[in-house]
């Protein structure tokens, strides 16, 4: 569905500015409002997937419900996880470099800080 009018994007604003004064200590990120997905409000952290990890666990979201793809034949990864909060999806994407050793170990995937 795309949005027609900027009032359709009313109810995403709002849960982004709900989630500035729920988490005002958090890492700030990349937002996105789309007019493509109205009801879509998608939070990107690059470089440090600490950030993804901070939000990730603040939203309550599972380690079962983040998936990893890699980038073919090289060092880039990104992780991405999807909640609902008031209607709304919230997509969080994490973008870092692989590495061979995984340096949280609660985590269950492989970063580079």
């Amino acid at each position: 569905m795309n949005a027609r009018s900027m009032n359709a994007l009313a109810a995403t604003v709002a849960t982004l500015a709900s989630l500035v004064e729920r988490f005002p200590d958090l890492p700030a990120a990349d937002a996105a409002v789309s007019t493509i997905f109205p009801h879509r409000l998608a939070l990107s952290f690059h470089g440090d997937l600490g950030k993804f990890e901070a939000w990730r666990s603040a939203l309550r979201i599972s380690y079962a419900l983040v998936s990893k793809q890699e980038e073919i034949g090289g060092p880039l990864m990104w992780l991405n996880a999807e909640t609902v909060l008031d209607g709304i999806t919230v997509r969080l994407t994490g973008y870092g470099l692989q590495k061979a050793e995984a340096v949280d170990q609660a985590a269950p995937w492989e970063v580079a800080t």
